[in-house]
């Protein structure tokens, strides 16, 4: 009985230590923002009641903090809803391409919306095509992370470095 409580109580210690999991994928940004790292969210991002699987992307230099969810309704198309403080953006990849796009009105519905005021349109223009070559969702996720700051107008000033 003895035997059985401490291999019980050794098995509880070193439970969460067996579901603890690494970062899902990690790289360097090329800026000023330093290296990322990409994780499973908690808490998934809901579409039209849907909840989509979310990614939370965070950088070594900053506090900014990206929730990237992966939108597969379309059987032509898989999104990327980009969600931070700053600004709201879809990645897509039709096929052909993979690139950045304003916000559909579908997402409209659900509060999510581009906003002007803090696009870089001439970055927007710059990632329209960032890659033609098909890859797996987890390394469009990683181009996302390296890519989607220099979205927001005058980044290296909005988000505050540590």
């Amino acid at each position: 009985m003895k035997k059985f409580l401490y291999l019980f109580a050794i098995s509880l210690i070193l439970s969460p230590i067996g579901f603890a999991k690494g970062p899902v994928a990690e790289g360097k940004t090329y800026c000023c923002l330093g290296n990322y790292v990409v994780d499973n969210a908690i808490d998934p991002v809901y579409v039209d009641g849907k909840a989509l699987k979310t990614f939370i992307v965070s950088y070594e230099n900053s506090d900014l903090t990206v929730r990237v969810a992966i939108d597969k309704s379309d059987r032509k198309c898989t999104r990327f809803v980009v969600l931070s403080d700053e600004l709201e953006i879809l990645y897509q990849c039709n096929g052909k391409y993979f690139g950045v796009k304003r916000l559909d009105r579908e997402y409209l519905n659900d509060g999510m919306s581009t906003s002007d005021l803090s696009l870089d349109r001439s970055e927007y223009f710059h990632q329209k095509v960032i890659t033609q070559t098909k890859m797996s969702d987890i390394e469009y996720v990683k181009l996302i992370s390296v890519y989607f700051p220099k979205l927001v107008k005058d980044y290296e000033k909005v988000f505050a470095f540590k």
